[in-house]
């Protein structure tokens, strides 16, 4: 079964999220286990904690989470990596205490020590991170190809993950970066293309989760821009061909999506559902 959701705050308890993914029908959500613009880590409450599995075990809805933003595993900054480092870890620990099983991360920037260094960095730093763990699973996001970028296709995706050597180590696939990076995914043939070269080069069963964003500019622009549902470049055709391969069937589809004049998450999540619906049938959409 498809399953569709947002990233949601967890302003005022960790338990708010899971809270208002069950109010509005969500099969899937997203938070941040702590700050998303600060390096500090708060703990998460154990009474919260406790609430939050409780509400995930009624209603079946899949929980993920994401790295905050700073957290850069391909810095060449020797202070950034070990600050990255110390956020991956208690991250993870975060994620096992709220019963999370999936922590997405950016990849990052190699800020200008070139890619073959960003590679490298970014390996070690996963691989750390990995090694003093236990539990939570780390899911690496593909990149938009911006500057210095590591990560944007997916056959350096492939080689980080081998340098990881961790089946902890998995991949977050997000559409509008895969189509600024050059992947066409507007159109049946594209996606199809687009799957082929995902699993030729990484495999389907390594991937943990898919941000569902449209895109604000066109393909290959190189720009993190995401777009409502629809009405970007990628298009409800694009969508729909996503929907409709195989591999995806029980896939959770996280959105990212906007809120202002031209649409909020209401209007997503209707525009989203239609899509699913028409590709693979009501019964077969969360």
């Amino acid at each position: 079964m498809l399953r569709l959701g947002f990233h949601l705050s967890i302003s005022g308890g960790a338990s708010n999220a899971p809270a208002l993914a069950e109010r509005e029908g969500y099969g899937a959500f997203q938070i941040f286990a702590s700050n998303p613009r600060s390096w500090k880590h708060s703990p998460i409450d154990e009474e919260e904690a406790q609430i939050f599995k409780g509400i995930i075990k009624r209603s079946g809805i899949a929980p993920f989470a994401h790295v905050p933003y700073l957290c850069n595993p391909s810095s060449s900054d020797s202070s950034i990596n070990r600050k990255s480092i110390d956020m991956l870890v208690a991250n993870i620990e975060s994620c096992n205490m709220l019963g999370i099983k999936g922590l997405v991360v950016h990849i990052g920037s190699h800020t200008g020590s070139g890619e073959s260094a960003g590679v490298e960095t970014a390996s070690k730093t996963i691989r750390y991170a990995l090694e003093n763990t236990d539990g939570a699973s780390l899911f690496l996001e593909n990149s938009s190809g911006y500057r210095n970028s590591v990560g944007s296709k997916f056959g350096q995706i492939a080689e980080i993950l081998h340098k990881i050597g961790s089946e902890r180590a998995k991949v977050c696939l997000d559409t509008c970066h895969a189509f600024a990076a050059g992947y066409d995914l507007s159109n049946e043939n594209g996606v199809r293309e687009t799957c082929n070269q995902f699993e030729e080069n990484i495999g389907f069963d390594r991937l943990g989760v898919i941000h569902l964003n449209d895109a604000k500019y066109p393909l290959g622009s190189g720009l993190d821009r995401h777009w409502h549902i629809g009405k970007g470049y990628i298009g409800a055709a694009g969508f729909k061909a996503l929907f409709k391969q195989k591999q995806l069937k029980d896939m959770s589809f996280i959105m990212e999506t906007p809120v202002n004049e031209e649409g909020d998450s209401g209007m997503n999540m209707r525009e989203a559902r239609r899509i699913a619906i028409s590709a693979v049938g009501e019964k077969n959409v969360y």
